[in-house]
């Protein structure tokens, strides 16, 4: 609801003492003279502040939001305090309405309980109020001649505040407020009061402020929101007098949704020890989207802190954060996820004027959780703009305007692995943009259709890592092929272009040159060069078969490379073999992927030969089981694993059996051969008296051996 009107109403018994003493000094600074003096507030003047209370906080957090109207009566006259006027909604305005009221004026109470007319005052605010809350705001006004428009839903809220005695009273209000709201209606539609609008719903809410322990008591009690009509409910509070500022203050927050933050640990100088200084609390009144929205950053606030005094009160609902003092003054760069105004509960307390001076003098104040770790964890941040104090709102997380987190404990590898600029790129080509609207009545052109074509084409053969991608990686040497394919349309100046890389890349290759892969982690390092134009042919194959159907020209370049790859020697030996296919129906491992993992099974298998196993495998010692590959396992292993791993059907040269043989070849040509391989056929037997049925200890000669023996 975002009108309220408060009526604040004296009749007889607002005379009467509230019952909350004060003691002032009398004697105006001069030792020994004067005295004290105990004075008591009446039912009237806590009334009063109260209101003024309520208003202020509303004022404070709502400027342009809600408004609030205020009016005063007594037995005499019904006079407003302020209007729907913009430049009426502030503080002096109220405090200056109060000030030309005055004391209200009312008869002696000789019959305080059924006095000559004690409820008229009431029922004329209330007809007042009524009158109030039909006329429109500068906001309603400024919708209802908006041509076009609905008009919008006129709601609001009356505060009836006044000094009842018995539930009959009360009652009688509620009848009267069922009776006006109907009858201001049937007004309004009847002569079309442009400056009025019909009420479509109106909460009475009645606080009735009694004195404890009054005789006779007071039989009014609180009473739940009811339903008078379809367009008037009913809420009825009875506050002691002496605690109706601090019931203000809770309706307040029931009324604009509104929490409270104590900020706690304050540093403060004590005027009186000097040097000394002591911690104190201080009370802030916000939204509730203040707490909330940190509770959406996964980050959980302290328990609430309720003082005793306020335990049975179900509006209060405070969080307690600490003041953190900051080790740099530069706190102009925290960064935050909303602003909310706020206001002090208790604005004429010394800890709450230090606290508001020192935030408006420019000086921003961290808070923080309470600590259930080692760690300080900054949820807020309160600080000034244009002389009102905003609560910041600051992830205690990441925030959003930080770099993105470090991806080095991805299964990647570090972070110079992933392709971030290449998936930044991705990203921006596959953009969404409004299309005119008779593009869209087309179906074959419809956007959407294409869209998603487009990004599945895309992402069909896109690498994460670096290391997982040749293509990617020699982009430079590549350039213009990666980008040219991915595009709908290619002329046959770029498709020149893209043949002239594969040519490049295939006299590279014959001419036996190195490719420049950097050796960054991964299998890329100690691959050998046949491996590698292996790879790329492969994964070139795989990217230029995704953009084939784009156009002909994109079918003529994949068929210039499946001609120029049949060709090359690396890629011969691929297709010759083809995979074993298995009994079950799970696809078959392609040649290069299968005769990759040979390889590293091959070098892992040599690492862990000893040393004479190693030398009789370089040696190509084919009664060595170490030299060859075991093709065929026991019977017995068969039986068990029905799945065939797939292998090659003829014997594949490893990348270890080559370069040891190409190791042979330079060996044997750069010295003279050795006489036992001349004699016995390349290759000399050695050990010879193992075969035999002699014994070694026979062979041995010497005294030393035979005694060790």
């Amino acid at each position: 609801m975002e009108k309220t009107v408060i009526v604040i109403a004296a009749n007889s018994l607002s005379i009467q003492p509230c019952g909350e003493h004060m003691t002032f000094d009398l004697s105006l600074g001069k030792k020994g003279s004067g005295g004290t003096k105990a004075f008591s507030k009446s039912l009237w003047t806590c009334c009063v502040g109260a209101v003024i209370e309520y208003c202020r906080i509303a004022f404070d957090l709502f400027p342009d939001q809600h408004q609030v109207c205020v009016a005063a009566v007594d037995e005499v006259k019904c006079q407003p305090i302020n209007s729907w006027r913009d430049e009426d909604q502030e503080m002096g305005k109220v405090l200056s309405g109060f000030q030309k009221f005055g004391y209200p004026h009312f008869h002696p109470p000789q019959n305080p309980a059924h006095g000559p007319g004690h409820l008229s005052p009431c029922l004329q605010g209330l007809q007042y109020a009524v009158r109030c809350l039909a006329q429109l705001t500068a906001t309603q006004y400024a919708v209802t001649t908006c041509p076009g428009r609905k008009p919008p839903a006129n709601q609001g809220r009356i505060l009836f505040v006044s000094t009842l005695k018995t539930s009959t009273d009360v009652k009688e209000l509620e009848k009267g407020i069922v009776s006006m709201v109907r009858s201001e209606n049937a007004d309004i539609k009847q002569k079309q009061d442009p400056a009025r609008l019909a009420i479509n719903h109106c909460q009475l809410v009645v606080v009735n402020t009694h004195i404890p322990g009054q005789h006779p008591p007071c039989d009014i009690k609180d009473s739940p929101l009811t339903q008078l009509s379809s367009q008037v409910s009913s809420v009825v509070y009875s506050f002691p007098a002496k605690m109706l500022l601090d019931k203000f203050i809770s309706l307040n927050k029931l009324h604009f949704n509104l929490k409270s933050t104590i900020v706690t640990g304050i540093p403060m100088k004590e005027e009186q020890s000097g040097g000394s200084s002591a911690n104190y609390d201080v009370e802030l009144i916000h939204l509730a989207e203040a707490h909330r929205d940190v509770l959406r950053a996964n980050c959980t606030l302290g328990p609430p802190s309720i003082s005793k005094k306020d335990a049975k009160d179900p509006h209060k609902d405070t969080v307690t954060l600490k003041w953190s003092t900051p080790k740099s003054a530069s706190l102009d760069l925290q960064y935050c996820t909303s602003a909310f105004r706020v206001s002090p509960s208790n604005v004429m307390s010394r800890p709450t004027i230090c606290l508001i001076n020192f935030v408006l003098s420019g000086k921003p104040v961290l808070l923080e959780q309470p600590r259930k770790g080692p760690n300080k964890i900054i949820s807020h941040v309160l600080t000034s703009h244009t002389g009102a104090i905003f609560l910041h709102c600051v992830p205690p997380s990441r925030s959003y305007l930080d770099e993105p987190p470090s991806i080095s404990e991805g299964f990647g590898g570090r972070v110079t692995d992933y392709r971030i600029s290449d998936f930044s790129l991705l990203v921006q080509e596959n953009q969404l943009a409004p299309i005119p609207p008779d593009r869209t009545k087309i179906p074959s052109v419809f956007p959407i259709g294409r869209a998603l074509a487009k990004l599945e084409k895309d992402t069909r053969h896109w690498p994460i890592v670096y290391n997982d991608t040749i293509v990617y990686t020699l982009s430079q040497e590549l350039e213009p092929l990666p980008q040219v394919v991915k595009r709908d349309i290619m002329s046959d100046a770029e498709l020149e272009e893209c043949k002239k890389v594969i040519r490049s890349l295939q006299s590279k290759e014959m001419a036996n040159e190195q490719l420049p892969i950097p050796s960054s982690g991964g299998r890329n390092k100690g691959v050998r060069r046949e491996e590698q134009y292996r790879s790329l042919w492969s994964e070139m194959e795989n990217l230029l078969k995704v953009y084939s159907s784009n156009s002909e020209r994109h079918r003529h370049l994949f068929e210039f490379l499946l001609g120029v790859t049949a060709q090359l020697p690396s890629m011969q030996t691929a297709r010759k073999t083809p995979p074993i296919k298995s009994e079950s129906n799970t696809p078959a491992t392609t040649p290069t992927a299968a005769k990759t993992e040979l390889a590293w099974q091959e070098m892992d298998r040599y690492q862990r030969m000893t040393e004479r196993e190693k030398s009789d495998f370089n040696l190509g010692d084919k009664n060595n089981e170490h030299g060859t590959w075991k093709e065929n396992s026991a019977p017995s292993q068969q039986k068990q694993q029905p799945k065939l791993v797939p292998m090659p059907a003829k014997p594949v040269a490893s990348v270890l059996s080559i370069w040891s043989a190409r190791q042979r070849n330079k060996a044997s040509s750069s010295h003279m051969e050795f006489a036992g391989r001349m004699s016995y056929g390349n290759r000399a037997e050695l050990y010879t008296t193992l075969k035999s049925n002699t014994r070694w200890d026979d062979v041995m000669v010497g005294t030393k051996w035979n005694g060790r023996h």
